[in-house]
């Protein structure tokens, strides 16, 4: 199985998310760069919302990447107003703790999907948070690479 094709299930499964925001920028940590905005026009109300993202190589090496479970970009979220982190409804994520690997050739991406809808019951095929403001930031889960994105902006109703 491809690195690109395995990271797309994988980030298609583990992740969906809201409205609102702009792409933000590159963490400053060498060959990796994770990066996420929001897809405004993609969401169906005002109660979802839903980012795209992805983990580039900006390298000239090609980059082997260790993962500890088969989660290998996870979404992380912060109450805006309180500044403190925000578990899921239901818990966090599901990951198989399996160890999993990617390799990444110069300008090669892991592309990364996250939705998230407004709620007080889990959802399955959604993140699902109270309604309210958040900052969204993906981490990178590898055992080396502890990259993440700069932190998104947005709002659930």
């Amino acid at each position: 199985m491809t690195a690109r094709f395995l990271a797309c299930c994988l980030g298609a499964l583990a992740v969906s998310t809201a409205c609102g925001g702009t792409a933000t920028g590159p963490s400053p940590a060498g060959p990796l760069r994770v990066t996420i905005q929001a897809n405004p026009t993609f969401a169906p109300s005002p109660d979802v919302a839903m980012f795209s993202g992805r983990v580039d190589n900006v390298g000239t090496a090609t980059i082997e990447l260790t993962f500890p479970s088969t989660c290998q970009v996870l979404p992380y979220f912060v109450d805006a107003r309180t500044g403190q982190q925000v578990s899921p409804r239901g818990g966090g994520f599901a990951c198989a703790t399996v160890i999993t690997h990617a390799s990444l050739r110069p300008g090669e991406w892991l592309p990364v999907a996250i939705t998230v809808k407004s709620g007080d019951v889990a959802v399955p095929g959604f993140i699902v948070l109270p309604a309210g403001d958040y900052r969204l930031y993906a981490r990178l889960e590898d055992s080396t690479y502890r990259v993440q994105s700069e932190p998104l902006a947005f709002s659930l109703r």
